[in-house]
């Protein structure tokens, strides 16, 4: 099991422990009383008997008081010990047999017995498995002591008792946790799952769409109101996205007319005879500057409509080997300019639907981004291979690698995770591919190693064969 628990072990634990600890109180609680209990029921059987001997040794007076206890109390005195005593604690010749056990008397019993109380004391006998449990009680009559009658009882019955009774309690006590834990288990997942909707629905829940919610019952309790307060600050969400995506998009569209007028004036300018010579390479440097945010504004034009699902794509069949041999022609320039290799492994067999200059764009901008940092005798691989019913693309280099804290990152709209990788690009690149790639029902991924190089893995959905 991981480290991390989930909710509903921990509650079925402490459920369970919960559980035990109060079957353990409740254990010994029991054990207590039903220890008390029966030692009450022992004292008095004890106290019963020894008034019994009482009574008979007053009726019987110079008679055999052995015989009339046996025959009073027939098969009860089976399992007791008594034995009759003159005021100072020695055996009555009236109780016969002699061969009566005669326990000795502790000092407490004699002095209470003086003051005609009552003593119960536990004695452990030798050669007996269980103590004794003894009664010493006094015999009055005209306010003097005459007689003192000893009574004991073995405790062995008291112990079965008590050991069957741990035993039942042990026997029962892992069923009723085990019942406990699975109807613990049961009753946290029943408690659990509006949660579980809740986390199942916030993973389908991202930037390019917060117009879902999340679902509940619409009871007033604490997880609909939970979910009540997070649809409220999706929908806040919402209003801010769409608001940034609106500016995005009309500040976009608002950039390039000026931009293509501005264009078509430095190009008039450099056309003009009197300044083509003096002013050539400013000229040329605005052009180019003026090209770069015409780009940029064509791909905040394109992320705004993705994200507000308005891209039209063409569903016509790609062969991604001849768009990755494509691809090729114009990186073999950028890699040979960076002192680098390309090598391209493309399978015939890979066909997906969708748009082929959109997807070339996708490959196009991944293969550049692997020229710009892999660096000078790196070497660049771009694959092409199909893996059950998607069409893979993979683009591999030899650079640097990605640090993890950026890789959760790299996808975003003007990133930039590390200000030594930063090659002139706008930041959009990936943000554009990533937006192509799910536009084309698609995945992109990286899998990246710090100092061992980069793979991303672009997944497409394969035409029907």
């Amino acid at each position: 099991m991981s480290r991390v628990r989930s909710l509903r072990f921990r509650l079925t634990l402490w459920y369970t422990a919960a559980l035990a600890v109060l079957l353990a109180l409740f254990g010994a609680t029991a054990l207590v009383l039903l220890d008390r209990g029966l030692h009450d029921a022992v004292d008095a059987s004890l106290v019963t008997v020894a008034r019994t001997v009482a009574e008979s040794s007053r009726d019987q007076r110079g008679a055999d008081v052995a015989g009339a206890l046996d025959a009073l109390l027939g098969p009860a005195l089976a399992e007791r010990f008594f034995d009759l005593l003159d005021p100072l604690g020695r055996p009555d010749p009236r109780l016969a047999p002699p061969s009566r056990s005669h326990l000795p008397l502790s000092v407490e019993a004699l002095r209470n017995a003086e003051q005609g109380r009552e003593t119960f004391e536990t004695l452990a006998v030798p050669g007996l498995a269980a103590p004794l449990r003894l009664l010493v009680f006094p015999i009055i009559e005209r306010g003097q002591i005459v007689n003192l009658v000893q009574v004991a009882m073995s405790l062995d019955t008291v112990n079965a008792a008590r050991s069957r009774f741990l035993l039942i309690l042990a026997a029962l006590a892992p069923l009723a946790l085990g019942g406990a834990a699975a109807g613990g288990w049961f009753l946290a997942g029943r408690t659990l799952a509006p949660v579980d909707a809740m986390v199942v629905a916030a993973r389908r829940i991202g930037a390019e769409d917060l117009s879902l919610r999340i679902q509940h019952d619409g009871a007033d309790d604490e997880l609909g109101r939970l979910a009540h307060v997070l649809n409220d600050m999706l929908a806040r969400l919402e209003r801010s996205f769409s608001t940034a995506r609106q500016f995005s998009a009309d500040a976009a569209h608002e950039l390039r007319t000026p931009l293509t007028i501005l264009k078509g004036e430095i190009e008039v300018a450099q056309r003009s005879a009197p300044a083509a010579a003096e002013h050539a390479p400013v000229l040329e440097s605005c052009l180019e500057e003026v090209d770069r945010l015409i780009a940029l504004v064509e791909d905040l034009l394109f992320l705004a409509r993705a994200d507000a699902g308005a891209v039209a794509l063409p569903r016509e069949p790609v062969d991604l080997a001849a768009l990755v041999a494509d691809v090729a022609l114009g990186l073999e320039v950028l890699a040979e300019r960076a002192g680098m290799a390309l090598n391209v492994s493309a399978s015939s067999a890979v066909r997906v639907l969708g748009s082929a200059p959109m997807l070339f764009r996708v490959i196009f901008n991944l293969g550049d981004n692997a020229v710009k940092y892999a660096g000078a005798g790196g070497r660049v691989q771009i694959e092409t291979r199909a893996a059950g019913n998607r069409g893979m693309i993979e683009v591999r280099d030899n650079g640097p690698g990605i640090a993890p804290e950026a890789q959760a990152h790299i996808f975003d709209r003007f990133y930039r995770g590390d200000p030594a990788r930063e090659r002139g690009g706008s930041g959009l690149g990936l943000a554009l591919a990533r937006s192509i790639v799910l536009a084309h029902g698609g995945e992109l991924t990286v899998d990246s190693t710090p100092s061992a190089g980069t793979c991303f893995r672009v997944s497409l959905p394969l035409a029907d064969r």
